[in-house]
């Protein structure tokens, strides 16, 4: 391998690893962190797992525990009805005789803006 391409190699992996340690101290979703710097999700998970590297305790530690599922709880007090707590830390409630169709649009568009 020449001098340059070690080089580029070496820019390649600090810039990475740079953005990885900014998505970390954002509190952003993997996706909401991409989307906004305008990065591919697959090269950020390639570089992350790369970068990581599963032997590194520490770094394991720094990882953020990134879940794919929303918590979903129904109320006790109003049966029937169901609470969503998004990704983003905002609850959606739905009472019992919410339409369905207008719930399925909501439900797209907080998907299409990331937040579930």
């Amino acid at each position: 391998m020449s001098k340059e391409q070690k080089e580029s190699k070496n820019n390649l992996r600090q810039f990475w690893q740079m953005v990885i340690d900014t998505w970390q101290e954002s509190g952003m979703s993997v996706s909401k962190f991409c989307k906004a710097e305008g990065l591919s999700e697959g090269s950020f998970y390639y570089w992350r797992k790369r970068l990581v590297g599963k032997d590194s305790e520490q770094n394991q530690k720094d990882v953020p525990n990134l879940s794919p599922f929303v918590e979903v709880s129904i109320p006790s007090e109003k049966p029937g009805g169901l609470e969503l707590v998004l990704s983003s830390g905002n609850t959606l409630r739905i009472s019992l005789g919410a339409d369905s169709t207008t719930l399925a649009n909501v439900l797209l568009a907080l998907c299409e803006a990331g937040l579930c």
